[in-house]
């Protein structure tokens, strides 16, 4: 395949392709130049401002500037048409010339690779450009569409991203218990034991034996900045620390729990080799209510991040300080799913229905759509004195996994 020297760059169509055959967006392209003196170059430049736009769009573009093989006093300069008539040229000792070129699959980059593969059905917000990195890992959320082509789409990812070696998506099925979401490997080594690095500590873990969310970074940050050194923090659903241990290095009291032995296990190992001080943290592998039962001193903070059931988990709270009523009521960060419709009104009346009463939170943040109808939010909230003297005994709500 050959362009003219005014024809549209890009890469051929290769509708339908199931298995990776880089050959096929190999092509030759022609493109007008200027044959110039070389000690004219930088001057001309300037005068012909953006010589050649044609190539913009390419990953791994061509040099403008180019040796002329016949004469090593001249050089080539590649040009869009409509500077073949810039006086400037003649000017400056050149003459207009043709030449000629490959691209190959390295030039492409990859959302133009796969606009190439992916048929005309699936429009351009369903062609795969962005993807969740944890270390080595890229974790895609594919469609349904996709599902023909997800091995070519995953070859294609790690092809075009050096610092990958491994290529994963999501499937529908969770671990009901632990929360964690099963995968396959799309591409690259099925390894994944990984570390990714989140305001500069150091979180190690197997990705596919628990919950990990790089898109959070900037959550985790806000919450550990709200909460004031030399707080008492119970962590409920801690996963593998990353508001626990950024909260434990500013000397925070912190309490970090996660039911699943994974979690646990990677927790414990992330505290020692960020060198946390045990002094600031204590860890615990239990469910997250009796976490808070147990506990018999002064709680400043609760964290609960567990989107898809925390709310059910506030009953704890009811009748927590019979025995306590010298204590502070604790704040809450409650973390919630709810509808594009009216998040903050439902996330209110999800916490204020276990709880018993009408809340009136601190604050209701928006953290992040994770789909197209829903939001992730965060109540943060003081546990109202009635709800935490609450003599009756609250029936325990059934935790169940719902639709994700």
């Amino acid at each position: 395949m050959t362009l003219s020297s005014e024809e549209e760059i890009r890469p051929p169509r290769c509708t339908g392709m199931t298995e990776l055959d880089r050959s096929r967006f190999d092509f030759v392209v022609r493109c007008s130049a200027a044959n110039v003196p070389a000690k004219s170059c930088t001057s001309l430049m300037k005068l012909l401002n953006g010589a050649c736009t044609r190539f913009s769009e390419l990953q791994f573009k061509p040099k403008i500037i180019m040796p002329y093989e016949e004469d090593s006093s001249r050089k080539l300069i590649l040009l869009d048409e409509k500077h073949r008539t810039n006086d400037s040229i003649q000017e400056a000792g050149g003459a207009i010339c043709e030449v000629s070129f490959k691209l190959t699959y390295k030039n492409w980059s990859a959302s133009q690779v796969l606009r190439a593969i992916l048929p005309d059905t699936i429009d351009d917000t369903e062609v795969v450009s962005g993807f969740e990195v944890i270390g080595h890992i890229a974790h895609l959320n594919l469609r349904e569409c996709h599902e023909k082509y997800k091995h070519v789409i995953g070859q294609v990812i790690l092809d075009k991203n050096s610092y990958l070696k491994t290529v994963v998506n999501k499937l529908n099925t969770i671990h009901t218990e632990y929360r964690y979401f099963d995968m396959e490997v799309l591409a690259g080594e099925s390894n994944f034991i990984t570390t990714a690095i989140e305001h500069r500590i150091k979180f190690t873990m197997d990705f596919s034996k628990l919950y990990w969310n790089s898109r959070l970074g900037s959550e985790h940050k806000r919450v550990v900045d709200l909460i004031p050194s030399g707080s008492t923090v119970l962590d409920m659903f801690c996963g593998i620390g990353p508001f626990a241990l950024p909260l434990a290095r500013k000397k925070c009291n912190v309490h970090a729990n996660d039911l699943n032995p994974e979690s646990y296990k990677y927790l414990l190992k992330n505290i020692k080799q960020n060198k946390i001080s045990e002094d600031n943290i204590k860890c615990y592998n239990q469910d997250g209510r009796d976490l808070i039962r147990q506990f018999t001193g002064q709680i400043d903070f609760v964290l609960m991040n567990l989107p898809a059931s925390a709310t059910k988990f506030l009953d704890v709270f009811r009748g927590l300080y019979r025995t306590r009523s010298h204590f502070k009521p604790p704040t809450v960060l409650c973390y919630h799913f709810a509808d594009v419709s009216a998040p903050e009104d439902i996330s209110i009346e999800a916490v204020s229905e276990v709880l018993g009463c009408k809340i009136v939170p601190l604050e209701v943040h928006l953290v992040r759509k994770t789909a197209p109808k829903t939001w992730m939010t965060c109540v943060r909230f003081v546990v109202p004195e009635s709800v935490l003297l609450d003599e009756s005994e609250p029936k325990r709500l059934k935790i169940e996994t719902p639709a994700e």
